[in-house]
């Protein structure tokens, strides 16, 4: 009988110490050294730049600054000029039963190893209204996407040397349809880049 007590006894302590095991790993925490880096938009991994980043790009069509760097971001303004007697920059707007087009609004750029798929979408009240396309220059006409849709950019490739495989130009045209209701405050939305690695 004493053999079977202390039998009991040490499969009771081999359990108890397995599972005090098993409790001991339930949670553990491993902090090893890791590096981030917080910079602007057109600094970033995945680069947007209000300006086309080659030198011979022809500037017509983006005097009025529509594209700014605001905290560290792009901010669109669609419908910026200027004041015809201080020449300061304004806000004027756009009108219905209207069609305004951008060549150039911005570019992405890929700067990792990898290749990647871009889509760009808009967001907010003024979405249903816009149309992405895409061009090389300001002077050629943009291939346009769908109305209200987002544009993909399948393979952009890693950034090789100076060659642009890894840059795509942005384009944008807003058509406001005849009596869309006419208000003197902003339609406020956002143009959204996601790129995934492929």
């Amino acid at each position: 009988m004493k053999m079977k007590k202390g039998l009991l006894m040490v499969v009771l302590l081999l359990a108890i110490s397995s599972v005090m095991a098993a409790m001991s790993y339930n949670k553990a925490t491993v902090t090893n050294a890791s590096e981030l880096k917080i910079v602007n938009t057109d600094q970033a991994l995945v680069t947007l730049q209000a300006d086309a980043p080659w030198s011979w790009e022809n500037k017509i069509g983006s005097k009025d600054k529509t594209t700014v760097m605001k905290d560290g971001e792009l901010f669109f303004q669609f419908g910026k000029g200027i004041n015809g007697g201080t020449g300061a920059e304004e806000f004027h707007g756009l009108q219905p039963n209207s069609v305004y087009q951008w060549n150039h609004v911005f570019t992405v750029r890929n700067k990792s190893a990898e290749t990647v798929k871009v889509t760009v979408r808009a967001t907010g009240e003024y979405a249903q209204y816009i149309t992405f396309g895409t061009g090389t220059r300001n002077t050629t006409e943009p291939t346009w996407g769908t109305e209200g849709q987002a544009l993909v950019f399948d393979n952009v490739g890693p950034e090789v040397r100076s060659g642009m495989q890894n840059i795509r130009s942005v384009a944008v045209k807003i058509s406001l349809p005849s009596g869309v209701q006419v208000s003197q405050a902003a339609l406020l939305g956002s143009i959204v880049v996601e790129s995934e690695a492929k």
